[in-house]
């Protein structure tokens, strides 16, 4: 049983993934002379790295155990989930270059802290680190996790559909959260309750619903399109444009 776990295709991608982290660490600190990314790959410390790694090997579990699309075990649903991730996160990384063109200080994703890219080329391997590391934290994480501990447990099966999208609409915060709890402190109601509609949110929303249509490498290639758009190329490219 263990061998036939350990032969299936989407194990050796889990693995093959979960080894890119580590090379990318390694790789990593090598370049920490440079001062942003010091401080930015600071925060990914071994023990953040390798637990995370065990929590998305946990959600690969339950993800399984949930009846989730399992990728490499069907060509022609993973060819058309690959082409639907690469091309709507690429339109998404647009849709956040025009708004942050439209309104710098006001973009969601600006954390006010100056050009919030790392420079070429090690924006490559930083971006492509941290498109894992969310995606394991968020997807296989706290959605397959969350799932299943519900569904299979405390709800015995029923339900199924309800507790996954009340759980994707629940986890699809995490990102714009810090941003809504800012207007929350200013009183900004009318923000707040635009937050459904924040790009930042939907995305987040669109991420789950390509894990339960075509498995847990979707929202990972999905997130890797968009950073390769809004921090690679637009990151890499546009920081004198902006004066940095």
């Amino acid at each position: 049983m263990i061998q036939h776990f350990l032969l299936r295709r989407s194990s050796a991608l889990f693995a093959a993934l979960s080894f890119m982290l580590v090379a990318i660490k390694l790789l990593l600190e090598v370049g920490l002379s440079d001062l942003q990314l010091r401080d930015q790959a600071a925060a990914f410390t071994w023990q953040l790295v390798l637990t995370i790694i065990a929590v998305g090997f946990v959600g690969l579990l339950a993800d399984r155990a949930g009846g989730f699309p399992e990728p490499l075990t069907d060509p022609k649903r993973d060819r058309r989930g690959a082409k639907l991730a690469s091309f709507s996160g690429m339109i998404y990384g647009v849709i956040t270059i025009v708004m942050y063109a439209g309104h710098p200080s006001h973009s969601p994703l600006n954390t006010w802290s100056g050009w919030d890219h790392i420079a070429l080329p090690w924006s490559i391997p930083f971006y492509a680190f941290g498109a894992i590391f969310l995606e394991y934290f968020l997807r296989l994480g706290a959605l397959c996790i969350g799932f299943y501990v519900l569904f299979a447990f405390v709800l015995r099966r029923h339900f199924r559909m309800p507790v996954f999208w009340s759980l994707n609409l629940i986890i699809a915060l995490y990102e714009i959260w810090p941003y809504t709890a800012i207007d929350i402190q200013k009183s900004d109601w009318r923000r707040v309750a635009l937050t459904p509609l924040e790009p930042l949110y939907l995305s987040n929303v669109f991420e789950g619903w390509l894990l339960l249509r075509y498995g847990w490498l979707a929202p990972i290639i999905f997130r890797m399109a968009f950073y390769l758009v809004w921090h690679i190329l637009f990151g890499g490219l546009a920081a004198g444009l902006y004066g940095y």
